[in-house]
């Protein structure tokens, strides 16, 4: 009985010695990828802040219109050319196609206004509706 408990501590002693040692280098290799990848996000933020200065140093006013005055051409505005608001053509609109729907009555429903509405030269637009719709 003695020998048979001891081959079977030995045995669990060695099967969990191996899992043991495999963790160590499972838990190695997953500290090289941590430190790997670490590395790379130093690296992306240490890019990002040399392109965010020279995207500041391209912003300058003085760059800028050198460029603007280089690829747009603008040219000046002569009298003629400004029309007012009343020259512009508006299409004519057909008010059947457009028309919204009244909706239906809902009996259910407080159509009074929850605040007093107010006095002077500006007045909410309301809806009022005497009868029913069918």
């Amino acid at each position: 009985m003695k020998l048979n408990l001891t081959v079977i501590s030995l045995v669990l002693v060695a099967a969990v010695s191996f899992g043991l040692y495999q963790l160590s280098y499972e838990v190695q290799g997953l500290e090289k990828d941590l430190r790997s990848l670490s590395k790379n996000i130093s690296e992306n933020k240490e890019s990002i802040r040399i392109l965010k200065a020279e995207w500041t140093y391209q912003n300058r006013p003085d760059v800028l219109q050198a460029l603007s005055s280089k690829y747009l051409p603008l040219l000046l505005i002569a009298p003629y050319q400004v029309a007012s608001v009343g020259d512009v053509p508006y299409p004519q609109v057909d008010p059947e196609q457009y028309s919204v729907p009244v909706p239906r009555h809902n009996p259910r429903r407080d159509h009074s206004p929850a605040t007093p509405l107010p006095k002077g030269p500006i007045q909410l637009a309301t809806f009022t509706y005497e009868g029913h719709l069918q």
